[in-house]
């Protein structure tokens, strides 16, 4: 049986690699875009300080809607199942870093 290469990017891990690095290139953008006179250090320990971290953060884990309704889309159900469980991960982060 011949294996279809519409269904070889149907896997977990690639959703899981899509839900984890996502988040991180958006806030890299919005950190080269917004601040990129500051060293990358400055910026995390202002936005630590002011309490912004954990808000941008949230705020750049929204743009995995997009890549879980893109792999629905293409009816890569596996796939954005990995974006769901990345997207957890990232929601548990945020519940664990606001209780400390």
């Amino acid at each position: 049986m011949r294996r279809n290469k519409r269904n070889s990017l149907d896997k977990t891990e690639i959703g899981l690699l899509a839900g984890f690095a996502v988040p991180v290139l958006i806030f890299f953008a919005v950190y080269y875009f917004g601040e990129s006179n500051v060293s990358l250090a400055n910026y995390v320990k202002s936005l630590w300080h002011i309490q912004a971290l954990i808000k941008l953060g949230s705020l750049c884990v929204f743009a995995n809607l997009a890549v879980f309704m893109g792999f629905l889309q293409l009816k890569y159900e596996k796939a954005a199942r990995g974006v769901l469980g990345a997207t957890i991960v990232y929601a548990l982060v945020v519940l664990i870093s606001k209780a400390f």
